[in-house]
């Protein structure tokens, strides 16, 4: 009798098992649109940041600067800001002198640009390709920034010499002026983009 019991108990508990068997292979234990065992959830859904384009977080470690790209940058930063110190010196002298007494400062200039324009295209050499994507609107801004310079000191250049009319030089000055400002503008956001500071 006692094992006769035994036997239907058995099979009472067995018939019971089924179901929860048949839902563990076939639902993968989880709720419907939940994440089964492979790690990506069910129901076509995606994980954030991938399979549509590159994420934040994703960008910030492909674009995260180098030792020698933040210091690179911070001594660039430091003599665009000098140089727009320098143009506006240049300013108040042609505003308080002869136009004559400006061949130092014109000189000075030249060369200040010039190491900036080289510590420009060294930044921008450094770039990675994933850092070039990442970046690619501010790296646009600082390389039409290279002509607008050029143009500017131009200007500047051919007016220093024209004592009896200061507008060319004027006008050179406000190109160099607002080319500076977004250089220095695009420096602020490279830096925060790849997590230096300048």
């Amino acid at each position: 009798m006692n094992k006769s019991y035994v036997l239907i108990a058995g099979f009472i508990l067995l018939i019971a098992a089924r179901p929860i068997l048949a839902q563990h292979q076939h639902g993968g234990g989880m709720p419907s649109g939940g994440m089964p065992s492979g790690g990506m959830p069910s129901g076509g859904g995606a994980v954030p940041g991938y399979g549509g384009g590159m994420g934040d977080f994703e960008k910030a470690i492909a674009v995260q600067a180098t030792e020698r790209q933040a210091i690179q940058l911070r001594s660039w930063a430091q003599r665009t800001a000098a140089l727009d110190r320098q143009i506006e010196n240049i300013h108040r002298i042609s505003e308080s002198q002869s136009l004559s007494g400006l061949s130092t400062e014109i000189e000075q200039l030249e060369a200040a640009l010039a190491a900036d324009n080289m510590d420009r295209q060294e930044f921008l050499v450094s770039l990675s390709k994933a850092q070039h994507s990442g970046l690619h609107k501010p790296v646009r801004e600082l390389t039409r920034t290279d002509s607008a310079m050029t143009k500017a000191f131009d200007e500047i250049k051919q007016g220093s010499g024209r004592t009896e009319d200061t507008k060319l030089l004027t006008k050179g000055l406000q190109i160099a002026k607002k080319a500076i400002a977004i250089e220095r503008d695009e420096q602020q956001r490279v830096a925060h983009e790849m997590g230096a500071t300048v």
